[in-house]
């Protein structure tokens, strides 16, 4: 697959001078070697590291690079390369050579610090990561120049590759509502043809050997370590709508004070879950898991996971039938939120953009509110109310009607703001006609898009 976007990623590459030192952290799948090479192609020395013994890896890596000296250590090895100052080192996946070699760390700052040299270092485990090149206890620590965190690709590049690939509009939502902007995910899809949604999804994670199965489970396992099942336990949780601390207290069955450690360690360490407020007015927030890949399987695949060891694939298959098109529509949401905030599809400049919930009279439970999207300019008063649907032949005006009894609801500068409507669905019966209703459709999307 050609190589897409990461403009930003190129040009700071491109304004690195002299002998620097970068760390890339970025999960597995995101495209961290693959950016490095794309910008370096021939000038650069790439080691790759695998979770073999250290004398074997110095070997493989001498079967690739002949001007590779005879030696038996990474230190030695290192001392001879920095040594020459001729191409950018890459260590990718610096980890694996930590597991092997624990001391190594403490080698590679010395060998920095007496060198200099042009090295690039990455890695898959964002909290070894974080710890290696942020913490003062880290004996790399001052010696990295910038650190690169690699994010997953924005929905517009991924719709960009769905429509190189022959793929619609809508099938491109369908799929970054899974696999979200993880490259690698789609190169794959390019591979096998296999441009529908549903049978990918068997495929990689439901039948035999269901890839994708073993791949998100041993990546998480590794990333969180002994504490993996109390980490699982909240994902869980939170892939299921307990996404309140109560909630989640109450599925994990684990009293609040110890949980908030571990949500603590899983929005600031790991990365993984965010915690959300109302956009105005509102200290009870709500945890959303970042990565749509994690989310849809720990909501689809890891919570069915007796069945997959039973054998009963064709069962979870089923499952998965049923609720995909619920799964879509709570996806929907999040992605028209990125788009909103990435892409200026709003009637005006927002300063602030979110989503607002709250209770009629105070009062929880049943009567709870939501709006999907709300959009804040606090210089020009302007407010916009925002509803999401994934349906099709949607009656704009019966949404718009619920949709402004939730408007009156929202306290901010009541006497003095411009209001507006927005909703968004996959295509429209009867739109709503106005100066300030906006009816926006998948197509409507796309034509935004290009």
């Amino acid at each position: 697959m050609k190589f897409y976007d990461r403009e930003r990623e190129l040009k700071l590459l491109e304004n690195l001078k002299g002998n620097f030192r970068l760390a890339i952290v970025g999960r597995r799948r995101i495209g961290k070697t693959r950016l490095i090479e794309e910008f370096y192609k021939e000038r650069l020395t790439l080691f790759i590291s695998a979770e073999k013994s250290e004398k074997e890896i110095i070997s493989d890596w001498s079967k690739e690079y002949a001007a590779i000296p005879k030696v038996d250590t990474f230190r030695d090895l290192f001392e001879y390369l920095f040594s020459q100052k001729k191409e950018t080192i890459f260590l990718d996946e610096i980890q694996n050579l930590l597991k092997v070699n624990k001391s190594f760390i403490f080698d590679l700052q010395r060998l920095i610090d007496k060198h200099s040299p042009r090295l690039i270092v990455s890695g898959s485990l964002i909290r070894a990561m974080k710890g290696l090149t942020e913490s003062y206890r880290s004996p790399l620590f001052g010696r990295f120049d910038m650190t690169m965190k690699l994010r997953e690709l924005s929905f517009r590049t991924v719709a960009e590759i769905c429509r190189d690939l022959g793929i619609g509009f809508e099938n491109a939502f369908r799929l970054y509502a899974v696999f979200g902007g993880v490259p690698k995910y789609y190169e794959l899809l390019e591979k096998l043809r296999r441009f529908e949604l549903e049978p990918f999804i068997l495929e990689m994670f439901v039948h035999y050997p269901r890839p994708l199965y073993e791949e998100v489970r041993t990546m998480l396992r590794e990333e969180f370590g002994k504490e993996n099942r109390m980490f699982f336990s909240i994902l869980s949780a939170v892939s299921q709508g307990n996404t309140r601390l109560s909630e989640i207290g109450g599925f994990v069955g684990t009293g609040q004070t110890k949980l908030t450690k571990y949500l603590h360690l899983l929005r600031h360490d790991f990365e993984i879950l965010s915690r959300e407020l109302p956009l105005i007015g509102g200290k009870r927030g709500i945890y959303r898991i970042n990565s749509n890949l994690m989310s849809f399987w720990f909501a689809n695949i890891w919570r069915y996971q007796e069945l997959l060891e039973k054998g009963e694939e064709e069962r979870l298959a089923d499952i998965l039938r049923q609720n995909l098109n619920s799964w879509l529509g709570r996806s929907f949401e999040s992605i028209v939120m990125g788009l909103v905030k990435s892409e200026g599809i709003l009637p005006f400049v927002a300063t602030k953009i979110g989503r607002q919930w709250g209770s009629f009279l105070g009062k929880e439970g049943k009567e709870a509110y939501e709006i999907d999207i709300l959009a804040l300019n606090e210089k020009t008063n302007d407010i916009l109310f925002g509803e999401c649907k994934w349906e099709d032949n949607v009656d704009a005006g019966k949404i718009l009607s619920a949709l402004r009894g939730k408007a009156g609801l929202v306290e901010w500068r009541n006497r003095d703001r411009k209001e507006s409507y927005a909703i968004f669905a996959k295509s429209f019966r009867e739109r709503v006609k106005g100066k300030n209703v906006y009816c926006c459709s998948l197509k409507d999307m796309e034509a935004a898009l290009q």
